[in-house]
């Protein structure tokens, strides 16, 4: 199925947000992914998709992961509802009862270790420790047992 012209904006969007908080410019990033300029506007923009090699030699020039220009697709509450149930039997989420939290069930796992690591790191961007675009290069480079910044 050929991504929409909303996915493709999403996608593209994504990109351009990292690439200006690397303070790159699109020639920067072209060359350093080894892409053309061209290319790079047209995946910013929303007219091309890029594919998943692609994806990952910007991630690599960006010093990101390839998820982090990923679209999960939850545009709306029933959607993220329907995502967490479905995160409960794939990945071991839970609700708290009596709090709007999760939490994961299996002890030391991959899942419980990234939920501690993104409570702590919003912690510091609460206490005003890191700046929000701090937060936003560590979401985007974020591996699970792999401290960053």
């Amino acid at each position: 199925m050929r991504p929409s012209e909303k996915d493709r904006k999403e996608v593209g969007a994504k990109i351009r947000e990292v690439r200006e908080r690397r303070g790159m410019t699109q020639r920067e990033l072209a060359e350093k992914a080894g892409l053309t300029e061209s290319a790079m506007r047209s995946y910013e923009l929303g007219y091309r998709m890029p594919s998943e090699t692609q994806v990952k030699l910007m991630a690599k020039a960006l010093g990101v992961k390839p998820e982090a220009f990923a679209d999960c697709k939850t545009r709306t509450h029933p959607e993220v509802i329907h995502l967490l149930f479905q995160l409960e039997d794939a990945h071991g989420l839970e609700p708290v009862k009596g709090e709007a939290a999760i939490r994961a069930t299996r002890p030391g796992s991959a899942i419980e270790l990234a939920l501690i690591d993104w409570g702590e790191k919003r912690a510091e961007l609460e206490a005003g420790k890191i700046t929000q675009e701090e937060y936003e290069d560590w979401k985007d480079s974020y591996s699970p047992g792999k401290k960053v910044l």
